[in-house]
């Protein structure tokens, strides 16, 4: 089976926590930050493209084509789950003036692996699983001890 990007992304930005920019208020994003997983909007893209490759990698998910590995890291992300550990972590506020600060921090280092890592394990039956609300793998495994997801993952 191979991943759909249309499909994975009609999943994943009918969730909620999607359906708005990840760093700014913006509705509906079109746009995402491959290595964390997140929705963003035309404008905070921009931003995202100013940090540099190393830092963020953006697509268009409506324009670009998506390898599997990108879309296994969309599949396991998510602004929501983003949004928890990098509050966790101290993160909070919304802002594209906090862009540049937020993701060259240790906590976003530490995001970025552990959904690198995480993504390396998914299927892609189990990226649609988990784009359409189910659990699996690493997530399943946080999901049923609440509160530990980011255990391992401390600045």
């Amino acid at each position: 089976m191979e991943l759909d990007r249309d499909h994975l992304f009609k999943k994943t930005r009918s969730k909620p926590e999607n359906k708005s920019c990840f760093d700014c208020p913006a509705r509906n994003p079109t746009w995402a930050s491959v290595p964390y997983g997140i929705y963003l909007c035309l404008s905070c893209s921009g931003v995202h493209r100013s940090l540099g490759v190393h830092i963020s990698f953006v697509r268009s998910t409506t324009l670009d084509g998506w390898t599997e590995d990108q879309l296994k890291l969309m599949a396991a992300g998510g602004n929501g789950r983003a949004r928890a550990f990098f509050k966790q972590h101290g993160w909070d506020e919304l802002g594209a003036d906090k862009i540049e600060a937020k993701y060259t921090s240790r906590a976003a280092q530490l995001y970025k692996a552990m959904l690198e890592k995480e993504a390396a394990k998914l299927t892609p039956a189990a990226a649609m699983a988990v784009a359409s609300g189910a659990k699996d793998g690493a997530v399943a495994a946080a999901a049923a001890a609440p509160g530990t997801e980011f255990a391992d993952f401390h600045v």
